[in-house]
């Protein structure tokens, strides 16, 4: 065969075949075609659900979280009356009329069980034998309000502060899970919180939140009820008088007004005090804060915790500095010749106060760049300071024959 025309017929095995790009393949081809559909796939799948979720959940869900602000009790001044007149009649009380002054209390309590509440803290814990176990303990609250989303409880943290689980039992008998939202070890308060989507509409209905009245216009003798659980159990109820309203608590940082009866006292009692009027003014407390009538009923009273359930209500921090101490008022500042302010008779180990320099017999006379005349000053300051805030205190310390001023930093954290 000639040798052109043995070239030509095999020329084409010369020619180089090139590869297809892989961007040209049917498998990238399905590949992005997939992807294309799966995204396409979530953006329908997103535009349905934000279509869909407003119409299936409940309306408390949507609501903004509303802040809790208790009314401000109105104050009545005291005025000068008139002398009084009296007139001497004869009346005779038969049995029939005690009854009817008894069922018109009843009536009172009744209404005010509205807003009460049994409060059941579950805790589980092992025994010697490595056997599982669970306790449960009792308490009663008080229906402070709801956030929109929530219902909050007042109760005493001591009974819940080592609970794991909480059931909280309302006026109809129907029950619903809560949570701890917040506490204040100082006043030994607590609030709980229960999802308003666990309610059913026929509890809302019959709940009622707390009417709180005053206890700044309260007197000595004036009559009382207690209810909640008083006696130990739920539901109980006990009538009596107020013995004294003039009482204080020391706690750290501040002073609280203590309300005592004439009512015996349960070891395990809690729940509030209300008055005839069927107003809340007492919270009733299982320490003793008066030790000269630690068998019968005491409580706070309620005007000077209003602070303090609001913040618990909205779940805001209570931080505290850890002194003891007595308002140093005028009149004693010019017989003493000391400095008007606090003085701090106890200093808390371990607290923000002795970390930062503060001694007993030091008189503090500002915080936070606000003067401070009284104890109730340092305590509305306090409430407006947040956890891990650092404030300034301005304190006159007695040195040899004089007092020296002395600025501190004070660290102020919550009391664990």
């Amino acid at each position: 065969m000639p040798e052109g025309k043995e070239n030509r017929n095999l020329s084409f095995i010369q020619e180089t075949i090139k590869q297809k790009r892989f961007y040209q393949s049917r498998i990238m081809h399905r590949l992005v075609r997939s992807v294309v559909s799966g995204v396409l796939f979530a953006f329908a799948a997103l535009a349905v659900w934000a279509v869909a979720i407003p119409q299936i959940m409940p309306e408390e869900r949507q609501a903004e979280l509303q802040p809790i602000t208790l009314p401000e009790p109105e104050e009545h001044p005291e005025e000068e009356a008139d002398p009084p007149v009296y007139i001497m009649e004869q009346v005779n009380i038969e049995l029939e009329d005690y009854k009817k002054m008894y069922q018109q209390l009843i009536q009172i309590g009744n209404q005010v069980q509205k807003s009460l509440v049994n409060v059941s803290a579950v805790t589980t814990d092992t025994d010697w034998f490595e056997e599982t176990y669970t306790s449960q303990s009792s308490v009663s609250g008080v229906l402070v309000g709801d956030n929109g989303l929530e219902l909050l409880i007042l109760t005493d943290y001591g009974k819940v502060e080592d609970g794991e689980n909480f059931l909280i039992t309302f006026y109809d008998h129907t029950s619903a899970p809560a949570v701890l939202k917040k506490y204040d070890r100082n006043t030994g308060l607590a609030v709980l919180s229960v999802n308003l989507g666990d309610l059913s509409d026929s509890t809302r209905e019959v709940i009622v939140y707390a009417d709180i009245g005053s206890s700044k216009t309260l007197r000595n003798g004036e009559p009382v009820i207690a209810l909640g659980s008083p006696c130990g159990n739920y539901g109980s109820v006990l009538y009596g008088n107020l013995t004294s309203v003039s009482q204080t608590a020391g706690l750290y940082d501040g002073s609280y007004n203590v309300l005592t009866t004439d009512m015996i006292k349960a070891r395990s009692g809690s729940g509030v005090l209300i008055s005839w009027s069927g107003k809340i003014i007492g919270m009733i407390q299982e320490r003793c804060e008066v030790a000269a009538q630690d068998h019968t009923i005491q409580a706070y009273g309620i005007s000077d915790i209003m602070d303090v359930i609001e913040h618990l209500s909205n779940n805001q921090d209570i931080v505290y500095m850890g002194i003891a101490g007595t308002d140093v008022t005028t009149a004693l500042s010019e017989l003493e010749e000391i400095p008007i302010g606090v003085y701090v008779s106890e200093v808390a180990m371990d607290s923000p106060a002795i970390e930062s320099g503060i001694q007993p017999g030091d008189i503090i006379t500002s915080m936070s760049g606000q003067p401070v005349t009284n104890l109730k000053d340092v305590m509305a300051i306090l409430m407006k300071c947040s956890n891990g805030q650092n404030i300034q205190v301005i304190c006159q310390r007695l040195n040899k024959t004089s007092y020296q001023e002395l600025e501190l930093s004070v660290n102020l954290r919550i009391l664990e």
